[in-house]
């Protein structure tokens, strides 16, 4: 869901596992991953992780 509003924070390690919006697929807790926030429409945005290779280093996605 492209929405224009996603938006990349920082370069971090997850706390725990979590799937990449862009591929769906899990990413590994050893592995970085840039943190953002994933607009709603049903409410505010919500912190997701995306894998390194699914964002751009200009906050697109791939």
């Amino acid at each position: 869901m492209e929405t224009g509003t996603d938006r990349f924070e920082y370069v971090t390690y997850t706390a725990k596992r979590e799937t990449c919006p862009s591929c769906n697929m899990p990413i590994p807790l050893h592995q970085i991953a840039r943190r953002g926030m994933l607009a709603s429409k049903d409410g505010p945005p919500k912190v997701t992780y995306w894998h390194i290779q699914c964002a751009k280093a200009d906050g697109s996605r791939r």
